[in-house]
């Protein structure tokens, strides 16, 4: 699997952007940031399509992200959210919130993967990705202290 896309509800309150009438990107939960490139790709599937967008941090809350990363699956992952109030219990969200979410998906769902190309493979050389924007790092060499095999 080259992509996931988690969905789930995005508070709404003091110190969170979330808003319950937009969709909601999260950039990092208590397990840590998503993936750079999936992230950018959602907010600019919203701005091409019109979608007003948020984007938010929880940062004491685990997304469904987390145990497919935990355990040990390697793909890109990516949140998105409906705002919604008082979770786990009476909940309140807004019907334009969830439509905007079901756009997005469907925008997202009918268009290629992020790096289509890569990922037509399941292995390559990490000097093959597509992209250096986020840590061009020089590669470490064969006998590097703490490397092993």
């Amino acid at each position: 699997m080259a992509e996931l896309l988690a969905v789930d509800n995005a508070v709404v309150g003091e110190g969170q952007e979330s808003r319950e009438d937009t969709v909601n990107i999260g950039m990092l939960d208590s397990t840590g940031p998503f993936d750079y490139h999936l992230t950018r790709r959602l907010i600019g599937l919203c701005e091409q399509h019109d979608l007003p967008y948020r984007r938010d941090v929880y940062r004491f809350y685990r997304s469904d992200a987390a145990p497919a990363i935990e355990s040990g699956m390697e793909t890109r992952t990516a949140l998105v959210g409906f705002g919604v109030e008082s979770s786990h219990g009476h909940e309140r969200t807004h019907l334009d919130g969830i439509r905007r979410i079901a756009e997005l998906l469907t925008i997202y769902l009918t268009s290629p993967l992020t790096f289509t190309d890569w990922d037509e493979d399941p292995t390559g050389k990490l000097e093959d990705f597509p992209s250096h924007s986020v840590q061009p790092a020089e590669p470490e060499p064969e006998t590097a202290p703490g490397r092993h095999g």
